[in-house]
């Protein structure tokens, strides 16, 4: 073995396999998110009606972790655009309610580099008000996507493609800038032709001297882990694992690693598995604890393994 395994499936609690919610499923489940808030309801449903647009997505109550370490949600989030939508009904306009609003829009700003729009919908307004408003915002973003489009910096949404490992193996290639979000191990490994289930040891063997190696980062808001730690560089270029028990086990400087980090958005807390680029041992402390690894690639072929 060419270096330590951080998970061992004997040791960890065996895991129902993860099937993708159909669409359905997925957009019921963010309508239903928002119920009990009538003028949110109508205006998000009329926006994915009217809006209709599959390469468009849209997100319900977007989680974003604040610098302040305190959570918003965001009523409606379009990813490709940038933009958080708030649907402020009736409590927005009590007295304070706008100066508050303005601190949260900038804390969610300041944290995500969102832009917010704002849906103003006092109570007192007519349903032929609601209406109008919402259906100004749907032009807005049909004119962001034309934008979006004739910059070249609009990439259509499909639902589910950035989990399907065959979605990726069809591209025959994927890179560090792409949104790849493998839900778990068995999902990684099926980008190579694996047919694996459940629980798998942290490394998988591709092959002259290739790896998958899946390791767990140690983040802000992630239980740490009393075994390993895996420490990203700010740039991407470095990864250093500590050894935390035991003996220092060896490590194969020929090796190259393939690494898909289990990881947990700082901001909007979806957790996956995430590719980073190739990896090779650069340096080994005196202890034999603390391993150094540097990125030698930022995408990595998967058309040898398409047939397999």
């Amino acid at each position: 073995m060419s270096r330590t395994v951080e998970d061992s499936p004997d040791e960890q609690p065996k895991r129902t396999p993860w099937t993708m919610p159909s669409e359905v499923d997925y957009y019921g489940k963010m309508l239903r998110s928002i119920r009990g808030k009538k003028y949110e309801v109508y205006a998000v449903s009329r926006i994915m009606h009217l809006l209709d647009d599959p390469e468009i997505e849209l997100v319900t109550q977007k989680p974003v972790l604040k610098t302040d370490g305190s959570m918003a949600l965001l009523d409606l989030y379009l990813p490709q655009f940038g933009v958080g939508v708030e649907v402020d009904e009736g409590h927005h306009f009590a007295k304070g309610s706008p100066e508050a609003d303005k601190l949260r829009e900038q804390a969610v700003i300041d944290a995500a580099d969102v832009r917010i729009k704002r849906l103003k919908v006092p109570t007192t307004d007519p349903l032929s008000t609601l209406k109008e408003k919402t259906d100004i915002l749907i032009a807005n973003i049909r004119e962001w996507k034309v934008d979006a489009v004739g910059a070249g910096t609009f990439t259509p949404f499909n639902y589910g493609d950035r989990y399907r490992p065959d979605y990726w193996r069809s591209r025959g290639k994927i890179t560090i800038d792409d949104d790849i979000q493998m839900p778990r191990m068995p999902q990684v490994l099926a980008l190579f032709g694996k047919n694996v289930r459940g629980w798998q040891p942290a490394t998988f063997g591709l092959g002259e001297n290739y790896q998958v190696w899946m390791p767990g980062l140690d983040q802000e808001h992630v239980t740490p882990r009393n075994d390993w730690k895996n420490v990203l560089s700010d740039d991407g270029e470095t990864l250093t694992q500590t050894q935390l028990q035991g003996n220092p086990l060896p490590y194969n400087d020929q090796v190259r690693n393939v690494v898909f980090a289990k990881f947990k958005d700082p901001v909007f807390l979806d957790t996956y598995y995430r590719f980073l680029g190739v990896y090779a041992v650069d340096s080994i402390d005196d202890t034999g604890m603390v391993v150094t690894f540097r990125r030698e690639a930022t995408d990595i072929d998967l058309s040898p393994y398409v047939q397999a």
